[in-house]
């Protein structure tokens, strides 16, 4: 109680009616439910006061962390476009098959033909079961195939095969393509 001065004694205290139940009831699902109907993009004006991890500076599998630079020059050379499937049989593989990079088409066509070729090239892998079965590569229409051949198939594809020219690069598939001589012998 408080009191303007002691000579008098006057007080400003009112009585105060309470609140009906669901009053308050209302006014707290108000405040949890109003915020959550809105449009909540996160900025206020030019300042972002919330980021999301779908907006991420991040990069994808196989994808190169920085794009080349417009009309630039690889330093292995332009990698040449091959007409036809007649033309690239003309290719001459540049990637001799040694031990030391054997490991290197072994991981790469376990990463990116497995799971169609299977392991051992026979055309037994994980999507054969639920897809159209892909060509064993170990019979003798493969075996007399030229690597450029084989090289042209990886790099363009061929029927439902996709291309890899993207994800595997241009020595990776001579890589590949020495492993799978490998898994025919």
């Amino acid at each position: 109680m408080a009191r303007l001065d002691s000579r008098y004694n006057i007080s400003f205290r009112r009585p105060v009616a309470p609140l009906p139940r669901h009053t308050v009831m209302v006014a707290i699902l108000a405040a949890i439910i109003m915020p959550s109907c809105s449009n909540d993009n996160g900025e206020i004006g030019n300042y972002r006061y919330r980021t999301d991890m779908h907006e991420q500076p991040s990069f994808k599998k196989l994808e190169d962390p920085l794009p080349p630079v417009k009309n630039t020059i690889p330093v292995n050379g332009k990698e040449e476009t091959i007409r036809d499937s007649v033309s690239a049989a003309r290719l001459v593989n540049p990637v001799r098959w040694t031990p030391e990079n054997a490991d290197s088409g072994k991981f790469l066509y376990e990463t990116h033909c497995t799971s169609c070729h299977g392991l051992g090239a026979k055309g037994d892998g994980l999507v054969a079961a639920k897809f159209q079965q892909p060509p064993d590569l170990t019979t003798a229409k493969y075996q007399r195939a030229p690597d450029g051949y084989i090289y042209y198939v990886i790099r363009y594809g061929k029927l439902i095969m996709p291309s890899y020219y993207e994800s595997v690069k241009s020595r990776e598939r001579w890589h590949i393509v020495n492993h799978l001589r490998s898994l025919q012998k």
